[in-house]
């Protein structure tokens, strides 16, 4: 494997969640299920009583249920549904951490993407010449979105800001910077 590889292998393993969680626990569950009907068929093949209950009986008595057992059957498949709902969930959802990489010649570098945030934040700040406060600033991935509240009397130009910003995430390398929103309230603050 090639240190580029490598390089790109720890940066995605870095920005995205492992799901090796709930796939350990429904390995658990599904282990803990044989291990007992495994268990239950060897104590009815060398004649011994059986440990929970006798796998043939809970079939028989699932075929031809009284009230209790009914009750009980709508319980646990109502437990295995909500079970395999967030099973699905944890499978489709993306699992990215708030965390974004840098291209770096030297080696791996990955951002959290509050700090990516911040700096477009300060970078809107200092282009609108409005103090710090006045600015937010979110980021996502290669998205970035900064709010502005410029001080009564002194107009913001957008598009200045909005360059300000891409100029110091771009320097950053990558496609940070490459897609940045800016808003300007129309309202102002006080001094």
């Amino acid at each position: 494997m090639s240190t580029e590889q490598l390089e790109k292998r720890l940066r995605r393993r870095s920005i995205h969640r492992s799901r090796s969680t709930a796939l350990a626990i429904t390995l658990i569950i599904v282990v803990l299920v044989a291990a007992w009907i495994g268990t239950e068929a060897v104590l009815k093949a060398i004649g011994q009583g059986p440990l929970v209950a006798d796998p043939q009986t809970v079939a028989d008595t699932a075929l031809k249920p009284d009230a209790a057992f009914t009750t009980i059957a709508e319980v646990i498949a109502a437990v295995l549904v909500i079970l395999g709902i967030i099973l699905i969930v944890l499978a489709i959802k993306p699992g990215r951490q708030p965390r974004s990489g840098i291209d770096r010649d030297r080696g791996a570098v990955v951002i959290d993407t509050r700090i990516l945030a911040s700096t477009a934040q300060n970078a809107a700040a200092l282009a609108a010449g409005v103090p710090e406060s006045n600015t937010s600033a979110s980021a996502r991935g290669h998205h970035t979105e900064v709010h502005v509240v410029p001080l009564s009397g002194i107009p913001v130009d957008r598009h200045v800001v909005e360059q300000a910003v891409q100029d110091r995430l771009g320097r950053l390398g990558g496609k940070h910077g490459s897609s940045v929103k800016v808003t300007v309230e129309q309202k102002g603050t006080l001094a």
